[in-house]
């Protein structure tokens, strides 16, 4: 801004300054049934949904009508000052005023919420306070410099808005879970209200909504909880998104992603919990998504950081430098709450695959995890022991879910990112893949004909014989992918590109899966890996040599677990029993995430069981 306009704004404002102060009678109680505000375009294009969420912060809150903030401006012409309207003698904190009964009050901000307080107090208890102005008659005989200043005051007061923010999601959530006495602090009901009653700051938001709908979902809720631990990451939190959260019913590959969370940074602090307190969110915004052991960039940026004194500040030198060691072994792309927001949106293209097995139940209180609904599909072999059994459904689903992460933009009528637009390759790439890809009604045959040979039942509309027997031959690409280049920190989470197909397609092999290769760079393909173990882990066998989640061993007369077309595997005959063999409440802990080799020992993740009977 240049210095004059600076200038003529200040000189305006002493002129409004000194207009207002001259102005000001008095603070005073009057009836809302004085208050009239004007007609104008601002309530014309309200479509009182600001009304509404007001209503729903005075019942929360209650009506803080001393607040200075909260006071009505109203004008009072002079003639009328003294005669129509008269303050009331009294000793009370805040007078009240005297207003014949004809008279209206011109009030001029807060009209929604003193059109909410009408609808929210109790009918002996309709008052509210307002900062009385007395101005000059706008008919008589003034100079234009009068007026000028009379009607850039009244704007003044018609047009404020507050400049403050609405506190941080990510902050609301933990001050909620703090004064509900979720944390470690005694219950404050009050305080928790005015919490709730921040979610509301913003006409038309529906996060209070999803909030309590996702408290519902108390398993989550109380794994979600546990990242409260970790400060640092709740920057990335998104309330808006709860909802969806909940209505993708994958609680078990949800709380394996946010115990992955948990398991990175409580090993970064050696294991002492009561340091993850700790850790600050610009650390976690420059720390996620890089992997400092297989990118070399990575490592020299976060090295540098390491050396300003960014990362990690509020801790020891000691301790600073015992976690750079540990950070520098990490081989994955480090998650928060934000990566994972963004990856929930590649988990939907698989969960829309998945969800199509079965029929959820038609009340929302009986709906059930994916993983639950596909189990009851499983027609399990009734001579196995549980534990058998548990390895055996572990192993099937984890193919399910690799199936439908690897086919499923094919399968779905989800779609990959575009590429930017100018791009050289943008139109060729998109034509090409296409050209590659085999035909939807082909991949659905063969992943219902891999249910059927590996137990589980498919849905009763599917006719087999109309679909084709056979899955097409892959298209040999080049892998591993060209490594010259990597995948920018920004790119690292959410859903792929069109221009990476066929490598991602390839990365998400059963074959590829299970390589234990060493990554040198971090591209595309190893992304797809990254975010599929963040999910899907869980149902992986734990290897207690190097701590790490490994693809599990089919025992010799399991069913194959690939998923290369055989047309003798569709032959294969299965034992089936009853599904009640196997206890519905029974459950184990997860391990950990797989962890960097002999530098993140494996520990309990402290979240709870996942509620699937064999996960």
């Amino acid at each position: 801004m240049t210095s004059s306009r600076q200038g003529d704004t200040e000189i305006t404002d002493h002129r409004l300054f000194d207009y207002a102060k001259g102005s000001f009678k008095l603070s005073a109680r009057v009836h809302l049934s004085h208050l009239v505000f004007e007609t104008g375009f601002k309530r014309l294009m309200d479509q009182r949904r600001n009304i509404r969420r007001l209503e729903r912060i005075l019942r929360l809150q209650g009506c803080l009508r001393l607040m200075k903030e909260n006071h009505v401006s109203v004008v009072v012409p002079q003639a009328d000052w003294q005669h129509r309207v008269r303050p009331r003698a009294g000793n009370h904190i805040i007078p009240s005023l005297d207003v014949d009964l004809d008279y209206g009050l011109r009030a001029l901000d807060h009209e929604n919420l003193i059109a909410a307080a009408r609808n929210t107090l109790a009918f002996n208890n309709q008052w509210w306070v307002v900062d009385v102005y007395v101005t000059e008659d706008e008919s008589g005989d003034r100079s234009t410099t009068s007026q000028g200043l009379q009607g850039g005051f009244l704007q003044s007061l018609r047009e404020r808005f507050s400049n403050e923010h609405r506190p941080s999601d990510g902050l609301i959530y933990e001050r909620i879970n703090y004064y509900e006495g979720h944390l470690d602090g005694p219950e404050d009901r009050q305080a928790a209200d005015s919490w709730w009653a921040a979610l509301e700051a913003v006409a038309g938001s529906k996060k209070g909504q999803y909030l309590r709908l996702f408290f519902r979902n108390t398993f989550l809720t109380r794994q979600l909880n546990a990242l409260l631990a970790i400060p640092g990451l709740w920057d990335g939190m998104q309330i808006g998104n709860l909802h969806k959260v909940n209505a993708m019913h994958c609680d078990e590959a949800i709380s394996c992603y946010w115990g992955h969370i948990w398991n990175t940074f409580l090993a970064l602090v050696g294991d002492r919990r009561h340091l993850l307190q700790l850790i600050d969110g610009v650390t976690v915004a420059l720390i996620e998504s890089r992997v400092p052991k297989v990118s070399e960039k990575d490592k020299k940026f976060l090295g540098k950081k390491m050396d300003e004194g960014v990362l990690f500040p509020s801790f020891p030198e000691n301790d600073r430098q015992e976690i750079w060691r540990r950070l520098k072994e990490i081989e994955y792309p480090i998650p928060s709450l934000r990566t994972f927001f963004r990856d929930r949106l590649y988990l939907e293209v698989p969960q829309s695959v998945m969800k199509q097995l079965f029929q959820q139940p038609s009340h929302v209180d009986d709906k059930v995890t994916i993983d639950d609904g596909v189990f009851r599909l499983w027609d399990m072999d009734s001579r196995l022991d549980t534990e058998t059994r548990k390895s055996r459904f572990r192993m099937h689903m984890l193919e399910l879910w690799r199936f439908s992460f690897q086919y499923g933009f094919e399968m779905t009528d989800w779609k990959r990112l575009k590429l930017p637009s100018g791009s050289a390759s943008r139109s060729s790439s998109s034509q090409q893949h296409s050209v590659h890809l085999p035909s939807r009604i082909h991949i659905w045959g063969h992943f219902y004909r891999v249910m059927m040979a590996r137990g589980f039942r498919i849905p009763t509309h599917v006719d087999l014989a109309v679909l084709p027997a056979a899955f097409p031959s892959e298209i040999p690409c080049e892998y591993p992918e060209d490594e010259s280049e990597e995948v920018a920190v920004k790119k690292r989470s959410g859903k792929p590109s069109i221009d990476t197909v066929e490598a991602d397609r390839y990365a998400l092999s059963a074959a590829s899966l299970q390589e234990r290769r060493t990554p040198t760079r971090v591209t595309s393909g190893f992304l797809r890996q990254s975010v599929f173990k963040a999910f899907f882990s869980y149902l992986m066998d734990h290897d207690p040599d190097s701590g790490q989640r490994v693809w599990p061993e089919p025992s010799q007369d399991s069913i194959p677990r690939t998923v290369e077309y055989d047309p003798g595997l569709y032959t294969q005959s299965v034992q089936t029993s009853n599904i009640s063999d196997v206890s519905p409440g029974s459950s184990f802990e997860s391990a950990p995430f797989p962890t960097p080799t002999g530098i993140f020992p494996s520990q309990d993740t402290a979240l709870l069981p996942h509620p699937c009977p064999f996960i």
